[in-house]
């Protein structure tokens, strides 16, 4: 077997780590963690709010108000998964709203997000910048 010759793409192996006493908290890049944070958030929410929801719907009911269904639940799990692994930060709260449906709230200083899904499968985006609606939109979910 011939032996291998180093190119310009291969550098040569570290023989030996050096510590330099370098600061290893330092960010490399400005998001450096935030992702890792977001996409937590976003698991402490489908786990402990929304699958909690799924196992038993029936602790949202209240009065004149109807909890969503399992399959509302399930389709908002899904959204919520989509939002993560696309990168969207995680919601500042998940509320079940009077007629079976999930709502997604994002309080960000002045600017109000929400996402509401219905009990119906729709999904419709609204954004409010003290608190005038700026932005409304109908969501296309896929279905699985």
């Amino acid at each position: 077997m011939p032996p291998t010759e180093l190119s310009a793409f291969i550098s040569p192996t570290v023989r030996e780590a050096v510590f330099t006493g370098a600061i290893t908290e330092a960010r490399i890049t400005p998001d450096y963690g935030q992702k890792d944070e977001t996409l937590q958030r976003w698991q402490a929410l489908i786990d402990n709010q929304l699958l909690e929801w799924g196992r038993d719907p029936s602790q949202l009911e209240d009065d004149d108000t109807q909890p969503p269904s399992r399959e509302t639940i399930a389709l908002a799990i899904s959204l919520a998964r989509s939002l993560s692994l696309n990168d969207y930060a995680a919601p500042t709260r998940i509320v079940a709203d009077a007629h079976g449906g999930i709502v997604f709230e994002l309080h960000n200083r002045k600017l109000f997000e929400s996402i509401r899904l219905s009990a119906d499968g729709n999904a419709e985006y609204c954004a409010f910048v003290d608190a005038h609606l700026v932005e409304r939109k109908p969501l296309l979910l896929r279905s699985k």
